[in-house]
């Protein structure tokens, strides 16, 4: 019916009442530092890169060029195998910085780039196994609050004591990092990289594995959700690992934190969850690297949906308004099986504490919300008990 404008009388106007929604943010976006293939092009620049074939064309050379192609790399490097690892397991979307060299000071200049982008979710060095460049993830991943660091190991490490607690080759403690070990044997990409079929194990083609477990990473968030701990999932492409891990030996390294890629029948398995905190760290919170992540991406999707909120006036129509707006989205965490409860009063909280909300708060334009919520850790190890029964198992006692 048409709206008769000048006509005196009520009018129906329908607008959408309630609390902005609260979307989550994204938690797999990539940042990888060291030297492209050819390490001539885009020099010490960050910039987005979202498929393998990008990759080539942008680092490598155009993949439609010939075997015998002269222009371009014809060897990789860490990076190149890195890059390509994360968008095999399931990675999107990552940012690159070709510096040129692996010298440490090179390397510190491309993480500090990687600051400058908020949408960066993990970070890593392949291959780049020194302590400066160990801290200098660890401590923007700290610095940031938004970020999760991913450390390669060493070569294969003679003494595996020097990986634990106190040991000459292992990273700092955090809570913003995990360290996994070993490496991975990959396929050769391009015409000078060793071949990967020789029985000489010096002639194997190994890759430093952050660049596949960020893809796994990815791929678990994208298929179970930021919550799910990225273990007990084989990579994609990795043919085997550089050194064999018995039990015994994950369980001395385990328990100080250090990730173990698993040679299983299914192939390379990431069988590791845990941050770098020791097991005899006071306060365990964020043991798990699930853990870490989930509160991230809960902090993050909140900071950023309730900018809404942002200069409204201070009164109770807002905090209802906020509280609304949080449960709506934290009802979806719940559901999606991140937090523990049976019902979402049991999974989390949302509080205008009377001592954090004062008038003097209020004059000074503060309003805190707090919110609780009880995380799933994930189950590391699960417990059989067995008993022998002397009677039928349906017999009454």
């Amino acid at each position: 019916m048409a709206t008769l404008l000048n006509l005196p009388g009520v009018r129906i106007q329908e607008v959408r009442l309630g609390a902005p929604p609260i979307a989550g943010v994204g938690t797999s976006t990539a940042g990888f530092v060291g030297m492209a293939p050819d390490k001539t092009r885009f020099p010490n620049l960050l910039r987005q890169v979202t498929s393998a074939d990008q990759f080539f064309a942008d680092y490598i050379r155009d993949p439609t060029a010939p075997d015998d192609e002269t222009k371009g790399a014809q060897q990789n490097t860490n990076l190149g195998m890195a890059v390509l690892g994360f968008f095999q397991n399931g990675g999107t979307e990552c940012f690159v910085v070709n510096v040129g060299s692996e010298a440490p000071g090179d390397i510190k200049k491309g993480i500090d780039l990687l600051a400058t982008r908020e949408e960066i979710d993990i970070i890593a060095a392949p291959g780049i196994i020194d302590a400066g460049t160990y801290n200098a993830l660890i401590d923007q991943a700290a610095s940031t609050t938004n970020r999760f660091a991913i450390l390669d190991p060493p070569a294969p490490v003679a003494n595996l004591t020097d990986l634990q607690k106190g040991g000459a080759l292992r990273p700092k403690d955090s809570i913003w990092a995990g360290f996994y070990y070993p490496r991975i044997q990959v396929s050769p990409v391009l015409k000078k990289d060793k071949d990967d079929l020789t029985a000489d194990p010096t002639k194997k083609f190994f890759a430093p594995p952050s660049g596949h477990v960020a893809g796994l990473y990815a791929r678990t968030d994208g298929e179970r959700g930021v919550h799910k701990a990225p273990a007990n999932v084989p990579l994609f492409g990795a043919l085997a690992v550089e050194h064999l891990i018995t039990d015994a030996q994950q369980d001395v390294l385990n328990n100080d934190s250090v990730n173990i890629i698993r040679a299983f029948s299914e192939g390379p398995t990431v069988f590791g969850a845990r941050t770098l905190l020791v097991n005899d760290a006071p306060d365990k919170t964020f043991r798990y690297i699930s853990v870490r992540r989930l509160t991230t991406f809960i902090e993050q999707s909140l900071r950023i949906g309730l900018r809404f909120a942002v200069f409204e006036p201070n009164n109770l129509a807002l905090r209802q308004t906020i509280t609304r707006s949080v449960r709506g989205f934290l009802d979806g965490v719940w559901r999606d099986g991140a937090l523990f409860g049976a019902t979402a009063d049991e999974a989390y909280y949302v509080r205008f504490p009377d001592s954090f909300n004062t008038d003097t708060d209020r004059a000074l334009g503060k309003l805190t919300v707090e919110i609780g919520i009880r995380v799933a850790p994930p189950a590391e190890f699960i417990i059989i008990r067995i008993g022998l029964l002397d009677r039928p198992a349906n017999a009454t006692a």
